[in-house]
């Protein structure tokens, strides 16, 4: 399942990234996310969960930041698993360019491999799952950083 997508964040760059790599921001952003710890400046480690059509399940799994270009570019690799419901593999593609009117576009490719039983659910229930999720943190994130400082 491929992804991508645009979106306006208020805020310097820098702010904007700072953001997305810090736990306590994505915890009320994310509206499918349960747990998330900071391992180190590029590793994590979180729990999601996920109901998708019948299937009701919690991933656990490990996410790495692949700086290429400072707060720029990066890339985003996750893994998780959600025991008798499957397993998943992601990896994101980030990019941050300022907009010059105090906003950020945020470009992303998202690419991830679904296993188990959501990876037999059908692709389109699992595709409008994801949209519904990516709604909902654009929206939150964006609200967040134009209350913030």
């Amino acid at each position: 399942m491929d992804i991508t997508g645009t979106h306006s964040i208020p805020g310097p760059r820098d702010r904007v990234f700072a953001s997305l790599c810090d736990p306590a921001v994505l915890m009320r952003c994310i509206p499918v996310l349960e747990e998330m710890e900071r391992l180190s400046p590029t590793d994590y480690t979180a729990r999601v969960r996920a109901t998708v059509g019948p299937l009701k399940a919690r991933f656990s799994g490990k996410l790495k930041l692949e700086p290429q270009d400072g707060a720029h570019r990066y890339r985003l690799v996750a893994q998780g698993n959600g025991g008798l419901a499957g397993a998943v593999k992601g990896e994101a593609l980030v990019v941050l360019e300022e907009s010059g009117d105090g906003h950020t576009l945020l470009n992303y490719s998202l690419s991830v491999a679904l296993g188990g039983a959501v990876g037999r659910l059908a692709v389109k229930l699992v595709q409008a799952k994801t949209d519904r999720v990516l709604a909902a943190f654009f929206e939150r994130f964006t609200a967040e950083l134009a209350d913030g400082p």
